[in-house]
């Protein structure tokens, strides 16, 4: 594998949310709900035919407010390919999500996304991601 390069897409579409009141687990009062298209343009690395490693990330969802007791207390996220492409003879053509993460950026108080993906082949592109994260909060009233 590549050595990882963290970019982010050029831009999140058919974005949805949903606010859930819950009453706990350990103390939780909110259950969001965001789902979308993350598009990419990840290419397949060199030396031909190497996978490449990249990793996505971005922010989503609303902003916390983290120094007066709102707390994020769970993140389940989950990334899969949704688009593709070659240009010209792609011999060894391959397309793949390694893996997803949500976390709390505690410097914006918002939820980053990141996603691990790549593409095998200089002829094959990744172009988009969709994504789903479920985020399990304390919010103030």
């Amino acid at each position: 594998m590549d050595t990882s390069n963290i970019i982010e897409p050029s831009r999140l579409t058919n974005m949805q949310e949903m606010e859930v009141h819950v009453n706990g687990p350990n103390g939780a009062n909110r259950l969001f709900i965001y789902s979308g298209m993350a598009e990419v343009e990840l290419c397949g690395g060199m030396p031909h035919p190497r996978w490449s490693l990249e990793v996505v990330c971005f922010e989503l969802g609303r902003k916390y407010d983290c120094d007066n007791g709102e707390d994020v207390l769970n993140i389940v996220a989950t990334a899969s390919m949704a688009g593709g492409r070659t240009d010209g003879v792609a011999s060894f053509a391959g397309w793949q999500i390694f893996g997803s993460a949500g976390e709390l950026d505690t410097e914006s108080c918002r939820v980053r996304m990141n996603i691990a993906a790549g593409a095998r082949d200089t002829q094959a592109f990744l172009e988009q991601i969709s994504f789903h994260i479920n985020v399990l909060a304390k919010v103030n009233e």
